[in-house]
């Protein structure tokens, strides 16, 4: 099972398990004052327009499913994050038009309100633990939304909530009374960033120039085939080695328009910090593969890769990287 589907998943598991449960909390749901009519008819899918599907990068259209008053499950709608976001995550929004919210959650401790986009939003425990999110307003005495999100890979549990959050005032905006036209930031990592910074403009194969090359006993730069590259937005250069399909690789280098340094891939091995003229790469080399990298954040969302390596021998994978790595960083746009 990949992390998307798991993700979705789980999502769908704590709606089941807070919604299948039969003892009820005491007390009777109350009216939140002046938060609108009650609904008459849910619709959970309805609830996020595609202008702020697209602000937090999740897929259109959801996935619906019907709901089981007799289960005390209202309709659910689940949005995967899309195939781009770095480390996203999914939303799922459950909507009751005949189900007390005491009834939906069946004991689950209230904790932690925020008032969002007209409404108050209280977060309860999740059946799936502290690194899911269950987020809710109460919207009539039968009647409420119900955002489910969860904590991105390896993120801190205080994170759980921050897609539902982040969605919250989106929602909150096609509900009866909600404020309209909400401004939607996605949470770090949710949504890949638009290309920026000083290396839209550099050419990657000017960053080795053919007489540098040829010191190295590598060919001049040709440019890589973007079919090639992980992101459409990449650029990549290619130094072809002279002795074949045998010894040295080529040296590549990648620019990553739109990759925090986290997310790029291939970045294996133990890391070493080398200081070229203020510039802080980290270098990594893995015996495995015998293969050598170097990473330079040029931003909090692009990247410098460069990689090589060796097809037998695994202590000279970074001697190519090595000795082309002062002149690839010198190269680079000042202030970068």
């Amino acid at each position: 099972m990949n992390r998307r589907r798991k993700s979705i998943t789980a999502l769908s598991a704590a709606v089941l398990l807070l919604g299948g449960c039969s003892e009820t909390i005491s007390g009777t749901a109350s009216p939140v004052p002046g938060q609108g009519p009650v609904l008459t008819k849910a619709a959970p899918c309805s609830l996020l327009a595609p202008e702020h599907a697209d602000a937090l990068a999740l897929k259109l259209p959801g996935v619906e499913t019907k709901g089981d008053k007799a289960r005390k499950l209202p309709p659910m709608c689940l949005l995967s994050e899309r195939d781009d976001s770095p480390r996203g995550v999914s939303l799922s929004i459950t909507q009751s038009a005949d189900i007390p919210l005491n009834d939906f959650y069946a004991g689950a401790l209230p904790g932690e309100k925020f008032g969002i986009g007209g409404f108050t939003w209280t977060r309860y425990a999740s059946p799936l633990g502290p690194t899911a999110c269950s987020l809710s307003t109460e919207l009539g005495p039968s009647s409420f939304v119900e955002l489910g999100s969860e904590t991105q890979a390896g993120a801190p549990e205080a994170t759980a909530c921050d897609l539902a959050l982040a969605a919250a005032p989106a929602i909150a905006s096609r509900l009866p009374g909600g404020e309209p036209n909400p401004k939607i930031v996605a949470p770090p990592g949710q949504k890949k960033p638009e290309p920026s910074g000083p290396l839209l403009q550099v050419d990657p194969c000017t960053l080795l120039k053919p007489d540098e090359a040829a010191k190295l006993a590598i060919a001049p730069g040709t440019p890589v085939d973007p079919a090639n590259l992980a992101n459409p937005e990449d650029k990549g250069c290619e130094w072809k080695d002279s002795d074949g399909d045998k010894g040295q690789r080529p040296l590549n280098v990648t620019l990553f328009l739109a990759t925090a340094v986290a997310d790029v891939a291939g970045l294996q091995g133990t890391p070493e910090e080398t200081d070229l003229g203020g510039r802080k790469w980290t270098v990594r080399s893995d015996t495995a593969t015998k293969y050598c990298t170097a990473a330079l954040p040029i931003s909090a969302t692009s990247t410098v890769k460069v990689s090589s390596g060796h097809w037998d021998d695994e202590t000279k994978a970074c001697d190519l990287l090595r000795a082309a790595l002062p002149t690839v960083s010198a190269a680079l746009p000042a202030g970068s």
